[in-house]
């Protein structure tokens, strides 16, 4: 199954940004660093879903290739960013002493998506440099 339909994608981008907090937060409750481990593993499993469902409205429905995690550079780019501001805020910005590990731990996922994205922007414009 591909998804390439606009309002379908952000339907189900709109339905994670209200279920993923929703999940940190009961998680919090019971730990803390169990909700900071559900909410990151919450959003590198978004991360993966969309990669490999999502597809540009150009884009074939075959399978992509490994590295490529959205259709277009820019897009990569934007997200890699994002996440890379994440990880950043994760690691810097909890330094109460309950979170500061989870916190961590979180950075460190981020980060790792973070630089998927980046080496899915760097090969997909070396892509579009090869076509032109």
């Amino acid at each position: 199954m591909r998804i390439s339909a606009p309002s379908v994608k952000a339907g189900i981008l709109v339905v994670a940004v209200v279920l993923v907090p929703m999940i940190g937060i009961v998680l919090l409750e019971v730990d803390a660093g169990l909700g900071f481990a559900g909410t990151t593993f919450a959003i590198v499993a978004l991360v993966v879903f969309t990669a490999r469902v999502f597809r540009g409205e150009t884009e074939s429905s075959a399978p992509r290739p490994w590295w490529q995690l959205s259709a277009s550079r820019a897009s990569s780019v934007v997200l890699a960013v994002v996440f890379l501001g994440q990880a950043s805020f994760a690691f810097f910005g909890s330094w109460a002493p309950l979170l500061v590990n989870p916190a961590k731990v979180s950075a460190v996922a981020f980060l790792m998506v973070g630089v998927a994205y980046a080496y899915s922007a760097m090969r997909l414009s070396r892509l579009e440099a090869e076509a032109h």
